[in-house]
């Protein structure tokens, strides 16, 4: 029960008066409860493994605590990603399931630029304002970006409906009339990202993950099946598109209601400040690593989806998403870390965020491979569940698997760079690795199909993570990798 306890601290800790941690907490640490048996089976070795690396420092101590809730609640919600995904698959066949896919990924895709930046900003700055008491930045943070991002996200709706009209002949009518309606998803799930980051900046691990992890999946489980049911089992890509949109929004809704709650009551009543040009010139520069990183992750399928249409894509669709789960141990160890080092970096506080990063590392590690182990001996037959045709993913499975966890040695980079001052040198550095991808997309892409673009991403990946590490190492003598570095 060490594990189970460790999570409910967290949580209790971060927010006693949050109704829904309360339930969480409770769900996890009941000893009668599946969850806890299952919490325990997949963390138990983890701690063990991870508790020589941790010593009494309370920011580690912190980080430990914080990733454990997060890691608990990122496998429910990978566990339900993936069986939302195969659910979708099923009801629709690969050929509509390939056009739910590229519609979704242009979705994912132009996300970015409708946050303009500003689900990291929030991150970067809201610490800052709650460590050093400015409540009214706070109140202006939450209040002006939200507003800047719907904005942002309404004309960009508008601008890709139109383009979509106009070039319409091009695409065929069921791929003109998903993409149409995965523009209605596109403000919602702006706003429910954005209002997770500002849970994440609260250093709310739990709840900036399950309302669009874990509620929004089940939410679009059971609307598809009420359409399946409803339609006759006549289910096709632009109404589980439209599925998934409203599923968005109830876990909006969600997410809102308790961050309303969760909100510091100093930051409630004063009246707001608004820092719209530091905000936009720091949102601006992580929206330029925002919209790398995405190309990083998310060209592939689109090369693939204009080469080799809606037959191919599906299964290689499938393939980067259940190689993203090995990328969770980051995700989860982030979840915490982010606003931490923006914290720790703004104290002038060098000595504890180079021991925070460093152990974070070692941590994201051994989850990373840990993840990775089972993925690449169960991957032939979990892809078998989503179709026979997705089986020949497997090979690109294993690539992207691989290039996690060797860019997993380098450590939280990208994050350190960006939660500090470097976000301009972070943004040359993703580009670098951004261009790589392109030139090597093109080139393997045409003869090897799924295996080229999986092979890009994996390079790609490994040598900007790389560079990054050489960076910081050099210019804030930090080592927030695996590696032992002398005079770090």
């Amino acid at each position: 029960m060490r594990i189970a306890a460790t999570v409910r601290g967290i949580i209790i800790a971060t927010n006693k008066s949050n109704q829904l941690e309360d339930i969480v907490a409770n769900s996890i640490t009941d000893a009668r409860s599946p969850l806890t048996t299952l919490i325990n089976g997949l963390l138990g070795k983890w701690e063990g493994l991870t508790a020589r690396f941790w010593g009494v420092e309370a920011e580690s101590l912190a980080l430990r605590k914080g990733a454990s809730g997060a890691f608990a609640l990122q496998i429910c919600s990978a566990g339900l990603g993936l069986i939302a995904h195969i659910v979708v698959a099923r009801l629709l066949g690969v050929e509509e399931y390939g056009t739910y896919a590229l519609a979704l990924t242009w979705v994912t895709v132009l996300t970015v630029p409708a946050l303009i930046g500003q689900d990291t900003s929030v991150v970067r700055f809201l610490p800052t304002y709650c460590y050093h008491g400015a409540w009214d930045k706070a109140r202006g943070l939450r209040r002006g970006v939200s507003l800047m991002v719907l904005i942002a996200s309404l004309a960009i709706a508008v601008l890709g409906a139109l383009i979509v009209y106009q070039i319409r002949a091009h695409l065929g009518t069921r791929l003109e009339h998903t993409l149409l309606a995965g523009f209605m998803l596109l403000p919602v799930l702006t706003q429910l990202q954005l209002s997770s980051a500002l849970h994440r900046a609260l250093k709310r691990p739990v709840s900036s993950v399950i309302f669009n992890g874990v509620l929004r999946p089940i939410m679009l489980m059971g609307i598809l099946l009420t359409l399946w049911l409803g339609l006759n089992h006549q289910l096709n890509a632009p109404f589980a598109i439209c599925a998934s949109a409203l599923a968005a929004v109830f876990a909006f809704a969600a997410c809102s209601w308790f961050l309303a709650r969760a909100w510091p009551p100093a930051a409630k009543a004063i009246r707001p400040t608004y820092c719209i040009s530091v905000w936009s010139t720091v949102g601006a520069q992580l929206l330029l690593i925002s919209a790398l990183y995405i190309t990083l992750n998310r060209l592939g399928v689109l090369v693939i989806g204009g080469l080799g249409g809606s037959n191919v894509v599906g299964p290689y669709y499938a393939a980067v998403h259940l190689g993203s789960l090995a990328g969770y141990g980051l995700t989860a160890v982030n979840t915490i870390l982010a606003p931490t080092i923006a914290e720790r970096y703004h104290a002038g506080e060098h000595d504890a965020l180079a021991n925070i990063v460093h152990d974070a590392a070692w941590l994201t590690f051994m989850v990373t491979v840990a993840v990775t182990l089972p993925l690449g001996l169960a991957g032939y037959w979990v892809l078998g569940l989503f179709g026979p045709a997705f089986h020949k993913a497997y090979v690109p499975l294993l690539i992207i698997l691989a290039g996690y966890c060797a860019s997993a040695m380098a450590g939280p980079t990208g994050y350190l760079m960006t939660m500090t001052r470097f976000e301009r040198p972070a943004s040359l550095i993703m580009g670098g690795g951004a261009v790589l991808n392109v030139l090597l997309c093109l080139v393997l892409v045409p003869p090897l199909g799924m295996i080229g673009a999986a092979v890009a991403i994996a390079t790609a990946t490994i040598a900007w993570k790389f560079a990054a590490l050489v960076f910081v190492y050099r210019r804030m003598n930090v080592n927030p990798s695996i590696f032992p570095i002398a005079g770090v």
